[in-house]
């Protein structure tokens, strides 16, 4: 729907679809308007989040990969704006090109456990990678601990490919090792990339059951559609347990048994 109105210049529409976000519990909106029709990324961003932070009472995610659609985008955002994101996966250069945008506009950063090998896999890497970023962000540009929002990143358990079976456990205790090791930065996550592939009646099930995961191993901030997710107390003790099974990955045929329980 975003994709839609963004082509068709319909800004009311999209200040709409940001209020239904806000009054299905949303506390931050994520804006990309990334797009292979779209020419000019950075005045489009320019133009949304101008708008969206005129006629809407919440922080705004700048979610791009562009250097200069941050730079657009910041000056449009009267209160404190928050980037994603940064990564180490070409070295330092996004972390030095995006940095002192950040630290000018006072903004907060999201930053990826990805560095020159790709995205960390075990949750020794995430920390490691975490640490190299705190290092860089807090100790070399002197961001505030709390505007830090390491992000440990997870992976689709929707493929059953041996290589990501583990890798929702992985993150789980990738977010309780950073927080133990930075205590003062904040850690987020793309929560529903976990049920990426799986059938629509699956995936707020296992999101739902994944972000609780991760909150108890203190995960401060979850990036998620509000739709696609269900209040625990409604998934029934054989939806958990089947959730929690994959999660873990407690069995070879968790994920067959798992898609069966929704596609019957």
């Amino acid at each position: 729907m975003a994709k839609r109105l963004l082509l068709a210049g319909d800004y009311d529409g999209i200040v709409e679809l940001g209020r239904q976000q806000i009054a299905a519990g949303a506390h931050v909106l994520d804006v990309c308007v990334a797009m292979p029709e779209a020419a000019d990324e950075a005045a489009l961003m320019a133009s949304v989040v101008k708008r969206l932070s005129m006629r809407l009472d919440v922080p705004l995610m700048i979610d791009t990969i562009e250097a200069s659609v941050v730079a657009r985008a910041v000056e449009q955002i009267p209160g404190r704006a928050i980037v994603n994101s940064i990564d180490l996966a070409r070295g330092r250069g996004r972390v030095d090109a995006v940095m002192p945008m950040v630290v000018q506009n006072g903004a907060a950063i999201v930053a990826l456990t990805i560095d020159e090998a790709g995205p960390a896999k075990t949750a020794a890497r995430k920390l490691e990678i975490a640490r190299r970023l705190y290092d860089i962000v807090v100790g070399e540009y002197g961001v505030p601990p709390d505007a830090l929002l390491l992000d440990p990143v997870t992976f689709t358990l929707g493929t059953g490919n041996a290589e990501w079976v583990d890798s929702a456990r992985e993150t789980i205790d990738g977010i309780r090792a950073i927080k133990r090791e930075c205590p003062d930065a904040l850690t987020v996550l793309g929560v529903s990339d976990v049920s990426f592939k799986l059938p629509p009646a699956a995936r707020p099930v296992l999101n739902s059951v994944f972000l609780e995961l991760c909150v108890e191993a203190g995960l401060d901030a979850a990036i998620v559609d509000p739709a696609r997710i269900r209040p625990v107390a409604t998934i029934t003790q054989e939806e958990r347990r089947l959730a929690e099974d994959l999660v873990f990955n407690r069995a070879s045929d968790v994920l067959a048994r798992f898609v069966a329980r929704f596609t019957h």
